[in-house]
C-alpha cells in the first residue's frame, strides 16, 4: 500500500470516529465503538455522542445514562469517561492500577491507607446496596463511619473505590452526581486474561480512533509504551498497517474505503472530544501553531474547536440565553471557512447541534 495524502488520513480518522459517512444507529452502539469517552465535563461528553448519533437529543441521552445502558466511571489515567456497562470491569482491573500506582505520595500526605481504603469499601459496599446517593450524602456517610473527607480525601477515596469495582457514578439526579454499587449496575462477567484484554483494548481504541500509533494509544490508555506495543502486536491480525516512515500507524480495515472527495464538513467537537484529545501527537488534525488556542491550557482545560473537513480551524462558544443558544465561532488566522461550501456545513453543524439540544441555536459569523 502506498503512503496515503495527509487529507486522505484525517478521512480515515473522521470514519473511525464515527463523524463520517458511517453513523452509529446509537448511544450505546457509539460509546461501544468509541470504547471509552472522555466525560469530566459531562455536558460535553454527552454532545460528543450526539455528533456521532444521527437523531439523538440531550434528553434521550439522559435517559440512557439514568437507565444504564452508558455508565460514567475513572476507566484510565484516572479520568472519567463514559463507557458500556459490559467494559467497565475488564477496562479497570487492566488499566485501574496504572492510574493508581502514581498516587503513593498524594495518599501519604492525605493519610490514606490501606486501611482506611478497605473500611470505605466496607461502610459503602453495605449503604450503597440496592440504591444510589448524592455525593454529599456519600462522603456523610464516611464521615459518620470515622473517616475524614475533608480537602481532597473524599475525591481520592470515591475515586479509587471506582477503581477497583466497589462503587460506581449512578444515575444523575438533574445536575447532582449520584453513586451507586457498583455490581448493581454492572453486570458480572467473566474478566480476560491480561493478554486477550490488551489485544480488545488495542483493536477498539483503533476501531474507534484510528489511525493512530503506539504512543497514541499508551497516552490514550495511560499504559506504558512497551505494553502498548505489546497490544497493538497481538491485535495485529485484525488491524491493517498503514505505510510510516516512523512508527507504525493502525486503522481498522472497514474504514479503508472512506477517502473520498466531496463538499466540506463540519463539526462543532466539544472542549474534551476524543478527536481532539485521544492522541500523543494531534498534529493529523491540528497544527502546532493553533495547539495553544485549543489546550491543553494551564488548567489542563481544551476549549471546543471547530472541525472543517477533519481539520481544526478554530474554537467556538456558546452561551445559553433562556431558551435559545447562541454560538461565537472564531477562526485561526488565516484559516476563514472555504466559501460558500465552509459556511453551509457551518451552518449544517449548528443545526444539527439545535436539534441535540431541542433548543434554538443562533449562529455568529465566523471570523478568521
Amino acid at each position: 500500500m502506498a503512503a496515503l495524502a495527509v487529507h486522505d488520513l484525517r478521512q480515515l480518522r473522521l470514519r473511525s470516529h464515527r463523524l463520517g459517512e458511517s453513523p452509529s444507529r446509537g448511544p450505546a452502539e457509539t460509546v461501544r465503538r468509541m470504547l471509552a469517552v472522555q466525560a469530566q465535563n459531562l455536558a460535553g461528553a454527552r454532545w460528543s455522542l450526539g455528533l456521532r448519533t444521527p437523531g439523538l437529543t440531550d434528553a434521550a441521552l439522559a435517559d440512557a445514562l439514568r437507565a444504564g445502558t452508558i455508565v460514567q466511571t475513572w476507566t484510565m489515567r484516572g479520568t472519567l469517561h463514559l463507557t458500556a456497562p459490559a467494559d467497565a470491569p475488564w477496562l479497570l482491573s487492566l488499566l485501574g492500577p496504572r492510574a493508581w500506582s502514581g498516587r503513593g505520595k498524594l495518599w501519604r500526605d492525605a493519610g490514606l491507607t490501606g486501611a482506611v481504603f478497605e473500611k470505605a469499601a466496607d461502610v459503602l459496599g453495605t449503604a450503597l446496596e440496592g440504591t444510589a446517593l448524592p455525593r454529599n450524602t456519600v462522603l456523610r456517610l464516611l464521615e459518620d463511619a470515622g473517616i475524614p473527607t475533608g480537602g481532597q480525601r473524599g475525591s481520592h477515596i470515591l475515586r479509587y473505590l471506582a477503581e477497583t469495582q466497589v462503587v460506581i457514578i449512578g444515575p444523575p439526579q438533574g445536575r447532582t452526581q449520584t453513586f451507586a454499587s457498583f455490581r448493581d449496575r454492572i453486570p458480572a462477567v467473566e474478566p480476560p486474561g491480561r493478554e486477550e484484554a490488551l489485544a480488545r483494548l488495542a483493536f477498539r481504541y483503533i476501531s474507534g480512533h484510528g489511525p493512530a500509533t503506539a504512543r497514541d494509544l499508551a497516552w490514550w490508555s495511560g499504559l506504558t509504551l512497551a505494553d502498548s506495543r505489546l497490544a497493538l502486536h497481538l491485535a495485529a491480525p485484525a488491524l491493517a498497517v498503514l505505510p510510516a516512515d516512523g512508527e507504525p500507524s493502525y486503522a481498522d480495515p472497514e474504514v479503508l474505503d472512506a477517502r473520498s472527495g466531496g463538499p466540506a464538513t463540519a463539526h462543532l467537537l466539544p472542549g474534551f472530544d476524543e478527536y481532539t484529545i485521544g492522541y500523543a501527537d494531534r498534529t493529523l488534525v491540528l497544527e502546532e501553531r493553533h495547539r495553544s488556542a485549543v489546550g491543553p491550557a494551564v488548567n489542563g482545560l481544551f476549549r471546543p474547536a471547530l472541525a472543517v473537513s477533519g481539520r481544526i480551524r478554530g474554537t467556538w462558544e456558546q452561551e445559553n440565553r433562556g431558551g435559545s443558544v447562541r454560538l461565537r465561532v472564531a477562526t485561526f488566522p488565516g484559516e476563514a471557512l472555504p466559501g460558500a461550501h465552509g459556511a453551509a456545513a457551518l451552518r449544517a453543524a449548528a443545526d444539527r447541534y439545535s436539534r441535540f439540544l431541542e433548543l434554538p441555536v443562533v449562529l455568529d459569523g465566523a471570523d478568521g
